[in-house]
């Protein structure tokens, strides 16, 4: 048994991290700011939960002596419309939390920090092959180019990473993740849960309507897979590399996923308009990665197609009853 402590393993993508721990026979030690089980209501009680801030190196450090944990998953993080609005407090939690959760590893002697990462480090995707139409998938040697103040965060974080890792041994791996969908997303995410908002809409009988953006391809994952690629990652014997691309491998349409949704909800009425950018935040983040290095060091492979993604996404609304939010 591996005791792994995961920062924000209550949210959106942690929640199925310690999910998955549990499932594997280890031990997620969970530090939260604000211990939040509505996602974990069905697991609740099976591991313990540490109130404390990745800004405060000491509660890093107290939860990690305290429950003896061997490797770490940092997840906690604010969300884009969040840091854009605040960029002082994001850089703190998002970039500096990262440095002293190394820190953290460094002091207390742990040997591996797996990072969540984001294709938000890539920012802007400027060459013109990896870019609609053509979509050639990128690998983790492409040029980050970051725009907003979510990316420079990602990219700083990653960049400290690589230092801890360099001058003191600590096995850091950042993952960077295709466009995610998972249960909760719609609540905590904004702007960036757009398939969330298509799932849940059809679920409450709400209409979608999307005004632009059916011709874009994106990397669209199942939050399982998330935690699938974080578990293989803080489990495997080495980790060669310290940047990671997770996704599904595959281009997918605002149209593919509405086709999703209607296998298992046929009355949904999705509608999507033509051209790019769905999220319309005037960046191209839009891609589709190359998977193989997580493939060869971890053995990482999507589990999930878009249609078994939202079965089990509407099967785990009903499991913790979760009520779909209308927007």
């Amino acid at each position: 048994m591996v005791k792994v402590l995961v920062t924000g393993g209550l949210g959106v993508n942690g929640s199925s991290v310690t999910r998955r721990l549990l499932e594997l026979g280890h031990l997620p030690v969970v530090l939260e700011n604000r211990p939040d089980h509505s996602l974990t209501r069905d697991i609740e009680g099976q591991f313990p939960v540490c109130v404390g801030d990745v800004t405060d190196l000491s509660s890093l450090v107290a939860a990690a002596t305290e429950h003896g944990v061997e490797r770490v998953v940092h997840m906690a993080a604010l969300m884009p419309g969040q840091v854009q609005a605040d960029p002082l407090s994001g850089f703190q939690v998002n970039a500096v939390g990262t440095v002293n959760v190394c820190e953290m590893a460094r002091v207390v002697g742990l040997s591996r920090v797996v990072f969540m990462s984001s294709k938000a480090a890539y920012g802007e995707i400027r060459a013109p092959e990896n870019r609609h139409p053509t979509y050639r998938p990128i690998t983790e040697d492409e040029p980050c180019n970051p725009v907003l103040v979510y990316d420079v965060c990602k990219v700083a974080a990653e960049g400290m990473g690589r230092n801890y890792r360099r001058d003191h041994g600590i096995e850091f791996a950042a993952l960077r993740f295709g466009t995610i969908f998972g249960p909760g997303k719609l609540i905590r995410h904004g702007k960036v849960s757009i398939l969330s908002q298509i799932i849940e809409n059809a679920m409450a009988g709400v209409p979608t309507t999307v005004e632009r953006g059916g011709e874009q391809q994106d990397d669209m994952l199942y939050v399982e897979d998330v935690a699938e690629g974080v578990v293989g990652a803080t489990l495997a014997d080495r980790l060669d590399h310290p940047v990671y691309n997770i996704g599904s491998g595959r281009g997918s349409t605002l149209h593919d996923f509405a086709a999703a949704v209607r296998e298992s909800l046929p009355g949904a009425e999705i509608e999507i308009g033509p051209g790019l950018d769905f999220l319309q935040m005037g960046v191209n983040y839009y891609s589709v990665f190359d998977i193989d290095r997580a493939r060869q060091d971890f053995g990482y492979a999507p589990r999930y197609s878009l249609a078994d993604g939202v079965r089990h996404y509407l099967q785990t609304m009903n499991r913790l009853g979760l009520d779909p939010q209308k927007s």
